[in-house]
């Protein structure tokens, strides 16, 4: 385990990271990106945008499907 996740993981009292995940974050997310490659960050990222383009697209044709029938 590098240094980074043992900060995330067990954050030191009274610091930012602590108040972070009582505020709510989920710090293991950020350790699973960091395990990542760059590569596979990109890889997700691209995946994610094409995800949304898709709904984008499924939302608009609904919305125009909707407007004709009006």
């Amino acid at each position: 385990m590098s240094r980074a996740e043992e900060r995330l993981l067990n954050p030191p009292s009274g610091g930012r990271i602590e108040a972070a995940r009582a505020h709510g974050v989920d710090l293991t997310l950020l350790v699973e990106r960091l395990r990542k490659t760059p590569e596979e960050r990109v890889r997700d990222l691209q995946r994610a945008v094409n995800d949304m383009e898709a709904a984008r697209c499924k939302a608009l044709k609904a919305s125009r499907i909707r407007e004709r029938r009006i």
